[in-house]
């Protein structure tokens, strides 16, 4: 189809550079636009290259488009342009085929890579590990109530190497009395010993949970072109090839990504890539745990009138590291015997260290294929 007035040049933009932009009133042989892109409706002209002589140049027998070897720059570019669609690949209900006249599916690629760094879940540490073994130093019966100061005192601790188990080592009969009144009327006991053989917090895992996305913004499918001998003016620098319909591009290709642009392919540039070209090093740092911190020791202390540790009177917990007083009552009573019990390790917390984002997802451009295109075929209003 062809058209012999044009409102609008609609084309796909390039991978590089912002999008081209045409506003024409009409078809202008002397205008911005290469004056081949508009072509009278019923010759058989479909318009030459970007070299193309003045407008009253003989007209070639192709009936799709007369494109251009490429120069300048040439290098190992294709010497027979590809039709070239590019699309964004969500948009379209079914990906696209070749058209008639370039059946040939020689590439489907993407470009124009979306990979954010790594979602990495917050580190957690898990408690902390210690024993508890150690027992307070020093115990003692007082003539007086907690916080008295000036209290006459009574030792009442444990036999040497007290292991906390029942005992009546320094016991005090009931109506024991202290400069005229009783002396058991508070117990006070020493500060219980913080953890031993801490061990500190592990992270619970490594590292923490990971997300990953990564998407291709662009795809292109590129096909053979089939060609028509001796239908250009110029065959020995001009192929004819078929018209491949609106929103196709006409680009010489090569492997690679390191060459410049033939000087007569240069309205576009495409670099493109498998789907698997990706080489992703996106990760999370290691977790790590800080020193633990309100960790502790407990224990319940358990005094008895009776031998043998009959008769409890009184029962108080301790945590390290603070001292303890507990009021006796009623005060003078017996202090036959003690105990220490559930010595046990309160574990601690601790802060979560690492788990940041790092490493990034990059094209590998060891699988680069790059297209270097000519302005559209299709002026389309």
């Amino acid at each position: 189809m062809r058209f012999a007035a044009c409102v609008a040049l609609a084309v796909v933009s390039s991978a590089c550079t912002a999008p081209y932009e045409f506003n024409r009133a009409e078809c202008d042989p002397n205008g911005f636009v290469p004056s081949d892109l508009c072509v009278d409706a019923g010759t058989s002209d479909a318009g030459t290259d970007a070299d193309a002589g003045p407008p009253d140049a003989a007209p070639s027998a192709c009936p799709g488009r007369c494109v251009p070897v490429p120069s300048g720059n040439g290098g190992y570019w294709s010497e027979v342009a590809v039709s070239l669609l590019v699309y964004p690949p969500n948009a379209m209900a079914k990906p696209p085929e070749c058209p008639e006249g370039a059946s040939a599916e020689k590439w489907r690629l993407l470009a124009d890579l979306d990979a954010p760094a790594a979602a990495c879940e917050p580190c957690e540490c898990g408690p902390s590990t210690g024993a508890c073994k150690a027992l307070p130093e020093t115990m003692q019966i007082r003539a007086g109530a907690c916080g008295e100061s000036g209290a006459a005192s009574l030792p009442f601790d444990g036999p040497a190497g007290w292991d906390g188990s029942c005992t009546s080592e320094n016991a005090l009969p009931a109506g024991a009395q202290c400069g005229g009144e009783p002396c058991a009327q508070s117990v006070w006991v020493s500060p219980l010993p913080g953890p031993t053989n801490e061990e500190g917090c592990s992270p619970k895992s490594e590292k923490p949970a990971i997300t990953k996305t990564t998407e291709w913004k662009l795809a292109g499918l590129a096909c053979m072109n089939n060609t028509v001998d001796d239908a250009c003016a110029d065959a020995g620098t001009q192929y004819c090839v078929s018209d491949p319909g609106p929103g196709w591009l006409q680009c010489v290709v090569r492997e690679g990504a390191d060459a410049p642009c033939p000087d007569n392919y240069n309205w576009a540039r495409y670099e493109m890539f498998p789907e698997d070209a990706v080489i992703d090093e996106r990760d999370c740092e290691e977790c790590a745990c800080g020193p633990p911190e309100g960790s502790a020791c407990t224990a319940s202390i358990h005094l008895y009138e009776g031998p043998v540790c009959s008769s409890q009177s009184e029962q108080f917990g301790m945590l390290s590291p603070h001292d303890q007083c507990l009021n006796i009552g009623p005060p003078g009573h017996a202090l036959a015997g003690k105990a220490i019990t559930n010595l046990e390790y309160v574990p601690g917390t601790c802060a979560a260290t690492g788990g940041a984002p790092k490493g990034e997802a990059k094209r590998d451009m060891t699988k680069a294929v790059t297209f270097c295109c000519l302005y559209p075929f299709y002026l389309i209003n």
